[in-house]
């Protein structure tokens, strides 16, 4: 087992305050030694600089180092969702990028963690490549998630896995061949992949290549589920925020709601972001878009509603009707 914990992320100058922001989720409540690593994929000299000052102020974290990647060519030419770029695929070269590395924790730049990933750490993977968090039932809304399903013929007797948090073998993940074996795909398959590389990972691995992981390592708070999941998980180690982004928000429209008690739940998930963000700069993450802010508030506050009438309906129907 490597000395220190290994964390890794893979990024551009887009994200590079979203990485501080992890970063520093990640130290505050870690108590091990740390090792950071940076597939760098466009970070220019003077974020570099503003990064190592940034983790210079952390005790617990030993080390840091970016590298840049072979650059692949089919991704270069890759027509991919205008949400995401080509640096995402680079997450499953991490074990080439670093070979010097047994072990790595990947995670995105929109997670933080609030508890001590060493429980991560040290997850059993039994002989597989990767472990990954299942997004079955507790993230997905169900009839999106079997409208998707079909658009990617992914099988009803699969799990489907979110690929925003990792636990990585790097000496089995090579043997695999898994970089590989998704770019082949990609680069020969005619669907439509909404989330590339993630969907291309579920397609072209078996089953049994991966090992699942609690969702209190990736949890996603503002999936449909994800309150009832809560009460299961209790204490989520890390929050991916996939979907809706705290940064997105105005946080003082955010906070007059929390305080009037509106959508308990949801404030408090996306006040919990803040708490890490302004330690890195208070004023670039609370201005926010105040149409994504009232459309966030709409939909936590009256879709939940609006579920309730329409099941109420639905069972009066069968009242009536058998």
């Amino acid at each position: 087992m490597d000395e220190a914990i290994n964390i890794a992320f893979v990024f551009d100058d887009k994200f590079s305050d979203l990485f501080k922001v992890a970063v520093y989720s990640i130290a505050k409540n870690t108590k091990s030694n740390l090792a950071v690593h940076i597939i760098d994929c466009g970070i220019c000299e003077e974020n570099k600089d503003l990064i190592r000052k940034f983790i210079s102020e952390f005790k617990n974290i030993s080390s840091i180092k970016f590298k840049v990647p072979e650059r692949i060519e089919i991704l270069e030419n890759y027509a991919i969702p205008a949400h995401f770029s080509t640096a995402i695929f680079y997450r499953l070269a991490i074990p080439k990028v670093f070979p010097e590395l047994n072990r790595v924790i990947y995670l995105d730049c929109d997670t933080i963690a609030v508890g001590d990933i060493f429980e991560l750490w040290n997850e059993d993977l039994k002989g597989r490549p990767f472990g990954a968090i299942e997004e079955d039932g507790n993230f997905f809304n169900e009839k999106t998630k079997l409208r998707r399903m079909k658009e990617i013929n992914f099988p009803e007797n699969r799990h489907y896995y979110n690929s925003g948090v990792l636990l990585v073998d790097s000496k089995q993940f090579e043997k695999s061949q898994v970089f590989e074996r998704v770019i082949e795909f990609v680069k020969n398959t005619n669907l439509r992949l909404l989330s590339p590389e993630q969907d291309a990972m579920n397609l072209c691995l078996a089953d049994d290549e991966h090992m699942a992981l609690s969702p209190k390592y990736n949890f996603i708070p503002f999936a449909s589920f994800s309150e009832a999941c809560l009460k299961k998980v209790k204490s989520p180690r890390i929050i991916h925020y996939a979907g809706r982004k705290p940064w997105e928000m105005n946080k003082k429209v955010i906070r007059f709601a929390a305080s009037c008690g509106m959508g308990k739940y949801h404030m408090s998930m996306m006040l919990k972001y803040w708490e890490y963000a302004d330690y890195v700069d208070e004023k670039k993450f609370s201005s926010g878009n105040i149409f994504h802010t009232l459309k966030f508030l709409y939909k936590c506050l009256f879709q939940p509603i609006e579920r309730f009438i329409s099941r109420k309906c639905c069972h009066f129907q069968k009242f009536l009707f058998g």
